[in-house]
């Protein structure tokens, strides 16, 4: 049975079909429902959308016109008139609900600034509706878009793939889009994104190189970085599976670096259709290490792997100049578990899912940092699937209810083997590597006629985080999952790093689980109160897992750090904060002038000044010799500097001005002639 759409139908839409520049291809339903968006006044972005719609027969079309095009970033404001708003506009028109993807050609802007620091402008796209959330998350959104699939790797559980189409069309979707660019360092890289998809339409070919670096996958624990370990593990036995040739490294060192193969595959000459791995931070190690195939695809989990989509030393830039068809990366500092997960990415892929979809269900989180790139229609593999995964073969599994949870708490465990219980049942034995932490029965009973059963999972209360492996055992059959037992107490977040006494910062102490009845009464420090203070107490009411609190820079001459802490029982977590003096520089124009001379006394702030501006207080040794013209320095808010003038008085003398702000204050000399 198909997954989209009935046979009869498939059958009659494949025989439509559209002659382009003398090659013929299907047309694809989805592209009645995909709308592409260009920028007016940008023609690069004009000659990519035409080209697309040319290519794919797209018919839905909004123009948005920028203030300037060339722009990396928008703000807030920018945002919500230049793009979110005509967006709207055109989904509406085009209907609202009937548009599944929305392609975003050659449109500059990729950044997003919000209250909360650079995020991805396609990642808001994705929820122009605000559907998923009416926030600006400061560290990572507190849950998954309902169509996100949480499949558990290390326990082989994976959710039934679903259509976008289904999904969106079932009661309980939210109106969210799956979002993509074409784009690169040039229009014709971002035309040929289109071009090599519909020549790999149904039938990509070539060799799989998967790039783990943390040795043997029987050494991990499917948490933390060895979650992703097991993701790209999985892409790797998927990918097995269906009759690829797989490089699978497991060295530190990445591809192209010994003693990793220098080459992927090696020896080299056999184009790479699939690659998914770790590599440096916003950096590219693959050139002359792969040679990408015409409709390949690649997932790169690293932090800023889309710093910029067109330069840089990042990954899809450069993935991108190197003919790479597919990708996705995160425009900043990325959480791991927000990236696109490789091993539900490979298997949707094989069970016949477009990029469009596969994508969209293997990343967790939507108004994050990252973007997708290449044309969302494109389907390596037939409808259907490839085989064995058309449908896939029932295989045993280890599910957790819930993989994660405070010590205290209490979830289920279901074992399903890939074969039917016999009369009588199958036994499965039990076990916990940790049963004081994590306690489990020693066995159960799958009944006859069925495949699986669930047994409970106790935990107790704990004061550091534990990850015990549960394991299932029946005759030959081994099956583990990982869980992981955290203390209630999680961390503490800064909404800065660096400040100086000028910028109060706002802590947030969040917890593993919401608060229990009664609520969390914590206890609040700070190492070194000469740099910062912080309230004695903050209070969690029942039901919330997060609490903000104040935190006060003092002025310092020269920079101090103290660390910002947070006890609950015999629990504590902290964060660093670094103080600065609040003025980083004082000087005149020049060391020596003549008299009657203008010039002018400039004083620089660390940070930009705060909403209201920041007022700077001059201090004149000699105002004769250096009649300035304010006593003050007025710097509007979010601008660093401000000046004063004034012409020099009669010589020779000299003069000493001191700049004074938040009780920071530094001086400079300058000599009349």
């Amino acid at each position: 049975m198909l997954k989209h759409f009935p046979l009869s139908y498939t059958l009659q839409l494949a025989c439509l079909l559209t002659a382009l520049g003398g090659e013929l291809y299907a047309v694809d339903p989805l592209a009645a429902k995909t709308m592409v968006v260009y920028v007016s006044n940008s023609p690069d972005s004009v000659a990519v959308k035409d080209h697309y719609i040319a290519a794919r027969s797209i018919t839905a079309v909004c123009a948005i016109t920028l203030p300037d095009p060339t722009a990396i970033e928008l703000n807030q404001t920018d945002y919500n008139t230049y793009v979110k708003a005509p967006i709207r506009n055109c989904l509406v028109t085009e209907g609202k609900t009937k548009i599944l993807y929305i392609v975003l050609a050659y449109v500059r802007p990729f950044r997003y600034l919000t209250n909360t620091g650079f995020l991805a402008l396609d990642s808001y796209v994705a929820d122009v509706w605000d559907q998923y959330t009416t926030q600006n998350f400061f560290l990572v959104p507190s849950a998954p878009h309902r169509y996100f699939a949480d499949n558990q790797n290390q326990g082989n559980v994976y959710l039934p793939f679903q259509t976008f189409e289904a999904y969106r069309a079932s009661p309980r979707s939210t109106l969210i889009y799956s979002v993509w660019r074409l784009d690169g360092a040039t229009p014709a890289i971002a035309n040929g994104l289109v071009d090599r998809a519909t020549t790999a339409m149904n039938n990509l070919t070539g060799a799989v190189c998967i790039d783990r670096n943390h040795g043997p996958i029987t050494n991990l624990r499917d948490v933390s970085y060895d979650a992703g370990e097991f993701d790209l593990f999985k892409a790797a036995t998927f990918m097995n599976q269906a009759g690829f040739t797989v490089t699978e490294d497991t060295n530190n060192e990445e591809f192209g670096t010994s003693p990793a193969p220098l080459t992927c595959p090696s020896p080299a000459g056999t184009p790479v259709a699939f690659y998914s791995g770790w590599y440096s931070f916003n950096h590219y190690n693959g050139a002359g290490v792969f040679n990408f195939a015409p409709g390949s695809i690649g997932v790169h989990l690293d932090s800023n792997s889309a710093a910029d989509p067109r330069s840089g030393p990042n990954w899809v830039a450069n993935a991108l100049l190197n003919g790479i068809t597919v990708t996705s990366g995160a425009v900043n500092e990325p959480y791991l578990d927000g990236l696109t997960r490789p091993g539900g990415l490979a298997r949707n892929l094989l069970e016949g899912a477009n990029v469009g979809d596969a994508f969209l269900r293997n990343t967790r989180w939507l108004k994050w940092v990252i973007v997708n790139v290449g044309d969302p229609l494109y389907r390596p593999f037939p409808i259907t699937g490839k085989a064995p995964f058309n449908p896939p073969a029932p295989t045993s599994s280890l599910f957790l209810a819930n993989r994660q949870l405070v010590g205290g708490a209490s979830t289920t465990g279901t074992v399903t083997l890939a074969t039917i219980a016999p009369v009588g049942g199958t036994a499965v034995t039990l076990t916990s590597e940790s049963p004081s932490i994590a306690a489990v029965p020693s066995g159960a009973l799958i009944p006859a006629g069925a495949r699986s059963v669930t047994f409970p999972i106790t935990t107790t209360t704990v004061n550091s985080s534990f990850v015990p492996i549960i394991t299932a055992t029946s005759g030959s059959t081994t099956v583990t999952n990982t869980l992981a037992v955290d203390p209630l107490l999680s961390f503490i977040a800064l909404s800065e790093n660096a400040t100086s006494s000028a910028r109060p910062v706002t802590g947030t102490v969040y917890l593993n689980g919401n608060a229990p009845p009664g609520g969390v009464a914590l206890s609040l420090g700070s190492s070194d109160t000469s740099a910062a203070t912080v309230p004695p107490n903050a209070f969690i009411p029942a039901g919330l897992s997060r609490v903000n609190f104040p935190i006060t820079p003092v002025s310092v001459t020269a920079p101090k750090t103290t660390n910002i802490f947070a006890t609950y029982g015999v629990t504590t977590t902290q964060s660093q904060l670094t103080i600065l003096p609040a003025i980083y520089s004082a000087l005149f124009g020049q060391p020596t002038i003549n008299t009657g001379q203008t010039t002018k006394f400039e004083v620089g702030l660390r940070f930009p000044a705060p909403p209201g501006g920041a007022v700077v207080t001059l201090t004149n040794s000699n105002p004769t010799a250096v009649p300035l013209s304010s006593s003050t320095i007025v710097i509007p808010a979010g601008v660093t500097y401000g000046i004063v003038t004034f012409t020099a008085g009669s010589g020779p003398a000299t003069a000493t001005v001191t700049a004074t702000y938040s009780g920071d204050t530094k001086s400079d000399t300058i000599t009349i002639n």
